[in-house]
C-alpha cells in the first residue's frame, strides 16, 4: 500500500490510502498458532506539521493475524527483538549499543590487528586449550595512546561481538562506589562470555604525585577484580589510558592483569591514505599524496575533522568534495594549531583561520 497527499482548495493536505503492494506478502504458520500469519511491509508518509512539503517516506512492518493468535504473535515478536537488540550494561542500568561487529570499521596497523583482533577472535576458540593446560580462561587488554587514534572505536567493535555481553564502568565518576565495581564484575562473571570496559584508567587511578582528587572507588577492589577474585572464566577486561606512565604502578607490575598492552599510535603514511580513501574513494592523484604528506603527525580524529571541514566547504558551493577541499582544510587546521600554541597565555577564544581563497 502507499499514501498519496491530496489538497482541496483552501484546505490542509490530506493523507489518502491507496492499495499498491510493493512486495508480495509472506504467509507462514508457527507452532502453537491456530491460523497462518501474514507478514508485509508498507510505505507510510509522515508529513511534518508545519512544512508538509518536507514530508518523508518510511516503511512499516505489519503482521496480519487472527484475533485469537494476536497475543502469542506479539510475545514472539518481542522475544525476537530482544534477542537482536544489543545493550551496554552499566552499574545502574544499560544503554543501547551502537554499531555492528565489523572490524573494517576501524583502520589498524598490522601489529595492532594481530595483538587485538586476531587474539580477541581466537579467544573464543581457545577454551578447551586453556582448560587442558590448567590456565584461567580470561583475557586482559590495556589500550594506550593519544586520544583520537581508535581506542574507543576498537572497543565498540569488540562490544558488538554477537556472542558476548558487554559491561562498562566510569571509574572517574565521583558517585561511583567500590561495591559498583564488584557487582559489575560479578554480573559479567554470571553472563559469560562477557566484556568489561574500563576507560581512562590513568585518570581514575594515577600515581600518587599526579592524583588531583580522592578516589571514590577502592583501589584494592579494582585490583582484586582484575586478578579474578569473585569472577569466573570467560571474562575479558579491556582498559584504556592516554599515558600508561601515569598509572599507579600496582596496576601494571603484576603479570597477568593485562595480557596485551597495545599502543594506538598516530597513523603512518599508509594508514592515513587508507583512512581518507574509506571516507571518499574519489580522493586520488598527486595532490592527494601531497595531502597525505601534510598530515604527518595527525591522529585519526584530526584526519576526520579535515575531511568534514572540506566536505562542508564543497557543500556550501553545491559540488562534490575534492582533494583541494581537503588540503585547504588541512592548512586551516594546521594554522589553528599554531595559533593555539602561540596564544596559550592569552585569555579569550582562539580565532579560527578561514581558508585563504574559496573556489567559485
Amino acid at each position: 500500500m502507499s499514501l498519496q497527499r491530496q489538497r482541496k482548495p483552501n484546505a490542509a493536505p490530506l493523507l489518502v490510502w491507496e492499495f499498491d503492494w510493493q512486495d508480495c506478502p509472506v504467509a507462514f504458520k508457527l507452532r502453537g498458532l491456530t491460523h497462518y500469519v501474514v507478514s508485509v511491509k508498507t510505505p507510510i508518509l509522515f508529513p511534518p506539521a508545519e512544512m508538509p512539503i518536507l514530508s518523508h517516506m518510511s516503511a512499516q512492518h505489519w503482521f496480519i493475524v487472527q484475533r485469537e493468535d494476536a497475543a502469542k504473535v506479539l510475545l514472539l515478536e518481542q522475544e525476537v527483538i530482544g534477542r537482536n537488540e544489543r545493550y551496554l550494561e552499566t552499574a545502574h542500568g544499560r544503554s543501547r549499543l551502537q554499531g555492528t561487529y565489523d572490524w573494517d570499521a576501524v583502520v589498524l596497523d598490522a601489529t595492532t590487528r594481530r595483538m587485538v583482533r586476531t587474539d580477541f577472535e581466537l579467544f573464543f576458540e581457545r577454551e578447551e586449550w586453556f582448560r587442558q593446560h590448567n590456565l584461567p580462561y580470561r583475557r586482559g587488554y590495556l589500550f594506550w595512546g593519544a586520544p583520537g587514534n581508535g581506542k574507543t572505536a576498537t572497543l565498540r567493535v569488540m562490544a558488538a561481538h554477537p556472542h558476548i555481553r558487554p559491561y562498562t564502568l566510569d571509574l572517574s565518576d565521583m558517585e561511583g562506589k567500590s561495591v559498583d565495581v564488584f557487582h559489575l564484575f560479578q554480573k559479567a562473571a554470571e553472563n559469560t562470555p562477557a566484556l568489561v570496559i574500563l576507560e581512562d584508567l590513568d585518570r581514575a587511578f594515577p600515581t600518587e604525585g599526579k592524583r588531583t582528587k580522592e578516589r571514590t572507588v577502592s583501589f584494592q577492589t579494582l585490583l582484586n577484580c582484575l586478578d579474578g577474585v569473585g569472577t569466573r572464566d570467560g571474562v575479558i577486561v579491556v582498559a584504556t589510558a592516554n599515558d600508561p606512565t601515569c598509572l599507579d604502578p600496582a596496576i601494571l607490575k603484576r603479570p597477568g592483569r593485562f595480557d596485551r598492552v597495545v599502543q594506538f599510535r598516530n597513523p603512518d603514511t599508509n594508514l592515513r591514505r587508507q583512512y581518507y580513501l574509506r571516507l571518499s574513494p574519489i580522493l586520488r592523484g598527486q595532490e592527494f599524496e601531497t595531502a597525505i604528506e601534510k598530515t604527518e603527525g595527525f591522529s585519526f580524529a584530526q584526519l576526520r575533522e579535515t575531511y568534514i571541514l572540506g566536505a562542508q566547504s564543497a557543500f556550501e558551493q553545491g559540488r562534490e568534495i575534492t582533494v583541494e577541499d581537503v588540503i585547504e582544510a588541512i592548512d586551516v587546521q594546521t594554522a589553528g594549531a599554531q595559533d593555539l600554541k602561540t596564544s596559550v597565555a592569552t585569555p579569550g577564544f582562539v580565532r579560527h583561520s578561514e581558508p585563504a581563497a574559496r573556489r567559485k
